[in-house]
C-alpha cells in the first residue's frame, strides 16, 4: 500500500504474494527488507505437533517440489525463513535447498517472531517447544534443526516425538510439546541421532534444561507460563553510537511470558553473542515487539491486550498491567 504523509492515508493496496499457511498458532509473520531490498518474511510451523494441532505433522524440514511451487501450494513453506522479489517471485540468487530453489532462505524453524541487521549480520529468534528458545545468527539455506532439534545438539530435556504417528491419534490425549501423555505409545528421538544438512546451532538460548527437568510444577497447574523459555517475540538493535551507553551494541529481545527486556552484549564486530543476558524494565505485561527510537534516547516496547504470564511475583496471571499500551523507557 501507498502511503500520503498530507492526508495520513494508504492506498493502491497490490498483492505481492498469496496463498502463504497460517493457522491458529505459531504464525510468527515478521518481514523486514534485507541489505539488497529484497523482503525477508519468517513463517512459524503453524503450531503443529501440539495441543490442539498435535496430529499434524511438523513441516519445519519439508522443502516444497517444483511442482508444488509451480501450483502455488506453499503448505510447505511452514517453518521457514522466505526471502521475496517485490513482485512475489523469486530472487535468482536464493538458495538451492534439497534440489528446489525457492522463496525458502533458512528453514527448521518453529515460531520465529523477530529478526534484525547488526551491521551486515542477521540475527534472528526462535521460539522452543518447552526450552532452548534460540538467538541465532541467520545464513544462506541455513538449517536451525526444528523439529529434531531444540537449541543445542545436546540431548538434553528434549526429544523429538512425531505425534502424528499415534495409532487412533485423533482419539488420543493431547500432546503439550514436551511430556508424552501417560499410555501413548510413540518413539522419542535423541537430537544427536538427527543427521541435518547444513544444521546451524543458536548463539545462545532461553534456557537450556537437563534431563528430568519437571515441566508440571504444580504451583502452575501444568501451564507453559512456568517452563524455561521467555517466548521470544521481537529482536532489535541497539547500535554502538547510541545515547545510552550501557546498552550500546546489544541486541534487545522481548520475552512475552516474563514482561521482560532481554539485553544481549555482542562483540566488537557484532557478530556473536558476548558474554551473559542482562534484564531490565520488568513488568506484569506481554512484550510484544521492541523498537530503539531513530535518535537512540528511547526504547519502545508494545504489549499484549490479553494472555498469561509468569508475573513479576513469580506467579503466574492472567492480570496485565498496561493492556494494548506502548511502553516508552527513555534514557535521563
Amino acid at each position: 500500500m501507498t502511503y500520503d504523509p498530507k492526508t495520513q492515508t494508504l492506498s493502491n493496496e497490490i498483492t505481492v504474494l498469496d496463498k502463504l499457511p497460517a493457522n491458529d498458532d505459531h504464525t510468527a509473520g515478521r518481514l523486514i527488507f534485507d541489505k539488497s531490498g529484497k523482503l525477508l518474511l519468517t513463517l512459524g510451523d503453524s503450531g503443529y505437533n501440539q495441543f490442539g494441532n498435535s496430529c499434524k505433522e511438523i513441516r519445519s524440514q519439508m522443502i516444497p517440489s517444483a511442482d508444488e511451487l509451480a501450483k502455488q501450494d506453499f503448505d510447505k513453506y511452514r517453518g521457514k525463513m522466505l526471502r521475496i522479489n517485490l513482485d512475489g517471485s523469486i530472487p535468482t540468487d536464493n538458495p538451492e535447498i534439497k534440489g528446489v530453489k525457492s522463496h525458502v532462505f533458512a528453514y527448521g524453524l518453529r515460531n520465529p517472531q523477530g529478526m534484525v541487521y547488526a551491521g551486515d549480520k542477521l540475527f534472528g529468534i526462535d521460539q522452543g517447544p518447552g526450552t532452548d528458545d534460540e538467538i541465532n545468527l541467520m545464513e544462506v539455506g541455513g538449517n536451525y534443526g526444528w523439529p529434531h532439534i531444540a537449541g543445542y545438539q545436546d540431548n538434553q530435556a528434549y526429544r523429538y516425538v512425531n505425534y502424528s504417528t499415534v495409532e487412533n491419534c485423533a482419539n488420543a490425549p493431547m500432546y503439550d510439546g514436551t511430556t508424552v501423555p501417560e499410555g501413548v505409545k510413540v518413539e522419542a528421538q535423541k537430537e544427536t541421532d538427527a543427521k541435518l544438512d547444513n544444521f546451524k546451532e543458536p548463539m545462545k538460548t532461553f534456557y537450556t534444561v537437563p534431563n528430568g527437568y519437571n515441566f508440571h510444577d504444580p504451583k502452575c497447574n501444568g501451564e507453559y507460563v512456568c517452563w524455561p523459555t521467555v517466548a521470544t517475540t521481537s529482536i532489535a538493535y541497539y547500535p554502538k553510537d547510541g545515547k545510552i551507553k550501557e546498552f550500546q551494541n546489544s541486541l534487545l529481545v522481548t520475552g512475552v511470558k516474563t514482561g521482560t527486556l532481554y539485553r544481549l552484549p555482542l562483540d566488537a564486530d557484532a557478530k556473536q553473542v558476548q558474554g551473559e543476558v542482562v534484564t531490565h524494565f520488568r513488568t506484569d505485561n506481554r512484550y510484544r515487539m521492541v523498537l530503539v527510537s531513530p535518535d537512540t534516547s528511547k526504547i519502545y516496547v508494545a504489549t499484549d491486550n490479553a494472555g498469561y504470564i509468569m508475573g513479576k511475583d513469580s506467579i503466574p496471571t492472567k492480570e496485565m498491567a498496561n493492556k494494548g499500551a506502548i511502553l516508552v523507557f527513555e534514557a535521563k
